[in-house]
């Protein structure tokens, strides 16, 4: 059949209604506006919806009282993802175009329906409920009809009606669990516990052999306060489905919230051996359950257990062995976490995340080159993200592989704006209107790192440069005006500028203990001790509290004591920062001598 046939036979029902219409309505404008009406319609067949818009917009123009031309420009514009057709007000606009014709062919139950559902949408519910009970009158067949209508009504507030439409709805299609899952959520809604427990008792009736039921009625007690029941029914469906994992991760999830770490981890074993749980289920679900490990600071012994069950079942698994080098990782197993990523890129080579998680684990156990390699080797198979070259120039400076760092981060940022320069000043202002808001804040962090590095390769010219050239893109870089204040600190530099820089970054991150620490380092060079002890201490309760202290701090406070005239106190920070790096040769020193040295 050819096209134009095919597109003669969809218009038809529209030409014959528009042929009815001819006599009464038979005016130059009526004649224009369905000239641009049937256009409308032709290229709405043929898949062109902006040009069918554009034409629905002419005839609804030339004649606005013309209900067809009027209510197809009106759904034309509900399917327009602009944010200003998307305005409330502008699909209430919408809606009232299409109204006229809703009612004036109320058999067309399509456009009506979507009329309908759209007025729900939008909290017109009265106007929602007027359509859906009359498409519902005119053809009771269509059932779908009632869920949308009782879905409305509880909108509206009226529960009872609602149920109602479900239950004319369950008796034309039959009961099932979603429908009554639905009715259940009606009657506890509007208060009423016993019908809605004698829907549920009704639906375990319909299927004694179903475990799903018997889970919802549990599920049902714990929502309605009956927790001594709730085993009660989960057990049944565990004698009714004894190899279901489902029930037996309910089961496992009640005793959790009961305490009993015993039967919580019988059941997550019984469910990991399950056979309706793929691996992935199954690997979601141990690395649920070795959070709670982690979060409750139990032995790790009862996830090893677990890991062996899952390790026996899918040793060739990549998602399998990715969360044991996960789980590894956060034990601090590093060699470990290294060897099974390893397993797993080497299964899975087109994941980015596995390369990625490789390499970072063999930054945190020092093994730089290893990273560096890691990520040669990834790029023969995908083309590494952002994120993964980011690791990569990470591995190279703490390798002090400064060549390949300084080139990893000039493609950071000339990936961004390729005419920059790495350590030339920049001046030209113009750059930074043409520049996206993400890639200024995007090139001002690689300019801080890039200065980090040059830091660690002893080039204070180049990092000082590199950090003009971060806060040149983003002057509100915190990170930038942290290490930057810290170094001018360090190295004798500009102290007052140190002090503005760093008091900008803790204005804005306030409860950074890093931060905290060079704010009061800064003070502690200028000579501002008392000040400097007031900001350290707030440095040392957040990090303690963090879990995260470091020996700089411990020595920094030991040092601001020192000077405050509290050597003991000075002493005994020291000491806790000697214990952290006992290496250090001045910190011997001071110890030992209970006096303050310079370095």
């Amino acid at each position: 059949m050819k096209k134009a046939t095919v597109i003669l036979l969809l218009l038809l029902p529209a030409l014959l209604s528009l042929m009815g219409l001819a006599a009464s309505k038979n005016t130059p404008q009526r004649e224009k506006a369905r000239y641009y009406y049937v256009e409308g319609l032709r290229k709405q067949v043929e898949g062109d919806e902006a040009s069918a818009y554009e034409y629905f917009k002419k005839a609804y123009s030339l004649d606005s009282g013309y209900a067809e031309a009027a209510s197809a420009y009106g759904m034309q514009r509900l399917m327009v993802a602009s944010d200003t057709l998307r305005s409330r007000t502008e699909l209430a606009r919408s809606l009232g175009l299409m109204k006229t014709f809703v009612d004036l062919y109320p058999h067309d139950r399509d456009e009506a329906f979507y009329y309908a559902f759209v007025n729900a949408r939008l909290d017109s519910l009265d106007e929602a409920i007027r359509i859906f009970e009359r498409i519902d009158s005119l053809d009771p067949a269509q059932t779908v009809t009632l869920i949308h209508l009782a879905d409305t009504y509880m909108a509206k507030g009226e529960p009872d009606k609602a149920i109602g439409a479900l239950d004319r709805y369950e008796r034309a299609e039959g009961k099932s669990p979603q429908l009554s899952m639905k009715k259940i959520a009606f009657m506890l809604s509007a208060g009423d516990t016993v019908a809605a427990s004698r829907e549920v008792d009704d639906l375990v009736a319909s299927n004694l052999s179903d475990p799903t039921y018997r889970l919802l009625k549990g599920n049902f007690c714990q929502i309605t306060g009956h927790t001594d029941s709730v085993e009660t029914y989960y057990l049944q469906a565990e004698e009714i489905a004894p190899e279901s994992g489902e029930v037996k991760v309910a089961l496992a999830n009640l005793y959790r919230s009961q305490g009993d770490s015993v039967k919580y981890d019988n059941k997550i074993y019984e469910a990991l051996l399950s056979e309706d749980f793929d691996p992935k289920q199954k690997t979601d679900l141990l690395e649920e359950y070795i959070q709670t490990l982690f979060n409750d600071k139990s032995d790790t012994q009862r996830g090893d257990h677990l890991f062996d069950v899952l390790m026996q079942q899918y040793p060739h698994e990549p998602g399998v062995l990715d969360l044991a080098g996960r789980y590894s990782a956060a034990k601090g197993d590093l060699d470990d976490a290294v060897e099974q990523m390893g397993y797993a890129v080497d299964l899975s080579p087109e994941e980015a995340n596995y390369w990625g998680r490789l390499m970072s684990y063999q930054i945190s156990d020092d093994r730089y080159d290893d990273a560096i390699a890691t990520y040669e080797k990834a790029r023969t198979y995908i083309t590494p993200p952002e994120g993964m070259t980011l690791l990569l120039a990470s591995a190279a400076s703490l390798g002090k592989r400064y060549d390949v760092a300084e080139k990893t981060y000039a493609d950071l940022i000339h990936s961004v704006a390729p005419d920059l320069p790495l350590t030339d000043s920049i001046t030209d202002r113009r750059m930074l209107s043409r520049m996206k808001y993400e890639d200024l804040y995007r090139v001002s962090m690689y300019y801080n790192m890039l200065g980090d590095m040059y830091y660690g390769a002893g080039d204070l010219k180049k990092a000082y440069s590199a950090y003009d050239n971060s806060l040149f893109f983003f002057p509100d870089n915190a990170a930038t005006l942290n290490n930057y204040a810290y170094f001018l600190a360090e190295n004798k530099g500009d102290l007052e500028r140190a002090r503005d820089m760093s008091r900008k970054a803790i204005d804005q991150v306030p409860d950074n203990d890093t931060y905290l620490d060079t704010y009061a380092w800064v003070l502690f060079r200028l000579g501002d001790y008392r000040e400097a002890r007031e900001y350290q201490a707030k440095a040392i309760e957040l990090a303690e509290e963090r879990k995260d202290t470091g020996a700089d701090l411990y020595e920094h406070y030991g040092d601001i004591l020192f000077m405050n005239h509290e050597p003991e106190q000075a002493l005994e920070y020291w000491e806790k920062a000697l214990d952290l790096e006992p290496d250090r040769e001045v910190l011997k020193k001071k110890v030992k001598n209970k006096t303050f040295f310079y370095e």
